[in-house]
């Protein structure tokens, strides 16, 4: 059910400490009397409140754990007036003897065990509020409960508590070797092996892994829970879950590898996978469609797997290629001083899509602009997608430097995703520095890591280099302008036709501040 904050909601003043919990309790404002925490009503005479809070499993090394409550409110859709003189109240009391507990938000202050916490405004609660650590030489497995409690004004309270536990499961996972050579649309799997490396028991296990593009993961196993990729065409992701104890030292594998393929456009693409201990009680029925097929299971696998650590990536690589052809442009003569707009760019031909590791820049443009032309701005002329910064760099003597206006070479990188049919535009505002009639520069399409670009960093196995390189020319049409709408730049499109997509954040209100997610779409 969608939990929302009315968007009239009054400002809230951060209030002073309480006393005791009790005390507290006596002092409540005129409101419900806080409850357990439960589905919302759906016709709510105020605003309904309700707090959750993750259990904890502290290190007994003696490293300190963050406590993020979460706060969520809810109107029904009525409008109704926002809470005011809302307070978190933290009772610590319950963690004596086995954890030690700091404030860590200036919103709260501590008299003894019990913390209070105020709102600021626009009812921006706690961030983290305490962090607490295990006493030294407190036994793995001892645990206490922390209370929590959510009043104000015009507001339905709650009521919630959260375990604190010492010690931690800790789970590895094995490194798998990267595979060459692949056909597209050939099967791949995840045999993945894991570790209990902590010094508790685990409750609940859960193994996941994230496909990047080119890689599909088949919907096979009904405790594993599927979602859908970026594209919409194929699941990116899975998470399955086992309630299995495993012990402190324990390795285990899957039964089966984790299903999966390469798509047809598939060329340099991974895995990346992990494994986590969840608690008894987490709620593993959300976040994805679960599968249709036999559960998966955990097998002994003692002795197996080495490169342990908390995720690791598989690398897969097709046999596959990108032409990426370069686009040039034209420039009119012109005096001196004059200013011009300069559209360059790249397009990915195909057939394969580009999908560089860790979302570096797979493809650079390193433009040579004309003789007497230098730049003056630039900007990318459609939103830099993934990791593409939008900023082109000075390129002299081979090393790259911030982008400064006066100089005829550049470096300009690309997003570390490219499909096919998409490109980039780059726009120049150039000014002559004398007089030009005729001139020609070039725009070259260069593949590489992000340092030392065309140094072997990404191969993308070009099957056509006489088109890496286009044309600048002043006075006369360019090879390859003509056809710089493949990339498409803004010009034509018009800035307007790149939707702007409103995550609905205004339903949600943490403990922290509410978040508003925009998402821009490239345009294709």
């Amino acid at each position: 059910m969608a939990l929302a904050i009315p968007a009239t909601a009054p400002t809230a003043a951060a209030l002073p400490a309480a006393g005791a919990h009790d005390r507290h309790l006596a002092a409540q404002p005129a409101a419900q009397a806080p409850q357990d925490p439960s589905e919302p009503p759906e016709d709510p005479a105020q605003v309904w409140s309700r707090i959750s809070v993750p259990q904890l499993s502290l290190p007994r090394s003696g490293e300190a754990v963050a406590v993020d409550p979460r706060i969520e409110f809810y109107d029904g859709a009525k409008s109704l007036p926002g809470p005011r003189e809302m307070r978190l109240v933290i009772d610590t009391s319950g963690l004596k003897g086995v954890a030690t507990v700091k404030v860590t938000d200036d919103l709260c202050a501590a008299e003894g065990p019990v913390v209070t916490c105020g709102f600021a405004k626009y009812l921006r609660g706690p961030d983290k509020p305490i962090s607490v650590t295990a006493v030294e030489g407190v036994a793995a497995g001892t645990s206490a409960t922390i209370r929590y409690e959510v009043t104000g004004e015009r507001l339905t309270g709650t009521r919630t508590t959260s375990r604190v536990s010492i010690g931690t499961p800790s789970l590895e996972v094995a490194q798998l070797p990267d595979k060459k050579g692949l056909k597209t649309g050939q099967d791949v799997g995840i045999p993945v092996v894991l570790r209990n490396t902590g010094d508790r028991v685990t409750e609940r296990i859960a193994v996941k892994a994230a496909g990047d593009s080119g890689v599909r993961l088949a919907q096979r196993h009904s405790n594993c829970r599927y979602r859908q990729g970026d594209d919409g065409d194929h699941i990116a992701a899975v998470t399955c879950y086992f309630d299995r104890p495993l012990a402190p030292g324990e390795t285990v594998a899957l039964a089966s590898p984790l299903p999966g393929s390469l798509t047809d456009d598939a060329f340099h693409t991974q895995v990346t996978y992990s494994a986590e201990a969840v608690p008894e009680e987490q709620d593993t029925t959300q976040g994805g469609t679960p599968g249709r097929g036999p559960e998966l299971t955990l097998v002994p696998a003692r002795g197996q797997g080495t490169g342990f650590a908390a995720d690791r990536v598989v690398r897969f690589v097709a046999k596959n290629s990108a032409d990426i052809r370069a686009i040039g442009d034209t420039l009119k003569p012109g005096k001196k001083g004059t200013t011009q707009e300069l559209t360059f760019g790249l397009h990915n031909e195909g057939p394969a899509r580009i999908a560089r590791p860790l979302r570096e820049p797979a493809v650079y443009v390193e433009v040579t602009l004309p003789k007497g032309v230098v730049a003056s701005t630039v900007r990318v002329d459609e939103e830099p997608d993934e990791n593409a910064d939008g900023d082109c760099f000075t390129y002299e003597d081979g090393k790259r430097k911030p982008f400064a206006p006066g100089h005829r070479r550049y470096l300009c990188p690309d997003a570390g995703v490219e499909a096919p049919g998409s490109g980039q535009s780059y726009l120049f505002e150039v000014r002559y520095s004398e007089d030009v009639a005729a001139a020609e520069g070039t725009v070259r399409v260069r593949s590489g890591d992000t340092e030392r670009p065309g140094d072997g960093g990404f191969d993308l196995n070009d099957p056509d280099p006489s088109n890496d390189e286009a044309s600048i020319v002043v006075g006369k049409k360019a090879a390859g302008a003509a056809e710089a709408a493949d990339a498409h730049p803004m010009a034509e499109a018009g800035a307007g036709v790149l939707p702007w997509i409103a995550a609905a954040a205004a339903a949600l209100l943490g403990v922290g501040a509410v978040a508003f997610a925009l998402v821009r779409r490239r345009a294709e």
